[in-house]
């Protein structure tokens, strides 16, 4: 086993945990886009459902425009956030698979130097770990890949309304009469 073996393990295991961020950020953006849809119709159906004293149609109109500026001023500070979010991730990504290249190139020179296989010993020991490591890197991307996926599949779908509950039958209370 060499230090390359190694670091393709760990280089692996870094993009496993890269893309199962993405699939978190994937899922929390389209939920936030779902949430600003769901607060701007239940807005629009509350004010339309019933009729306002002094308020016209045109002052409904108003209240309803002012409203969905207001939610989309506040998803698109939220949908800043998650491409922040995403740049974020890539940037911590390159950089640690930049620091285990680094790390791996230096080991081989040093093998090479020194003309020995310390290092060679030292992956044989690693490596059982590191694949481990992999295999929960591996499985916590398909649980955010699941996640996301139920997350963003469930889009089309409309949320059934709760059934109105039928008004429970009045108790009749026998009362005695008092003497």
């Amino acid at each position: 086993m060499s230090t390359q073996t190694l670091s393709t393990v760990a280089i692996n295991v870094v993009g496993q945990y890269n893309q199962a961020g993405k699939h978190l950020v994937r899922a929390y953006r389209t939920s936030t886009e779902r949430a600003v849809g769901a607060v701007n119709e239940r807005f629009a159906a509350a004010v339309n459902a019933r009729p306002l004293p002094l308020v016209s149609e045109n002052v409904k109109t108003s209240l309803i425009t002012a409203q969905q500026h207001l939610v989309n001023l506040v998803a698109g500070g939220l949908s800043a956030s998650a491409n922040g979010a995403d740049a974020t991730i890539d940037q911590i990504a390159r950089g640690a698979k930049g620091g285990i290249e680094r790390i791996a190139e230096t080991g081989t020179k040093i093998e090479t130097v020194f003309n020995t296989s310390v290092l060679d010993t030292v992956n044989v020991l690693a490596l059982p770990a590191a694949y481990v490591t992999l295999e929960i890197g591996s499985l916590v991307n398909q649980r955010t890949k699941q996640l996301s996926e139920r997350v963003v599949g469930t889009q089309e779908e409309t949320v059934a309304e709760a059934p109105a509950k039928k008004p429970a039958a009045k108790k009749r209370v026998a009362r005695t009469r008092r003497a």
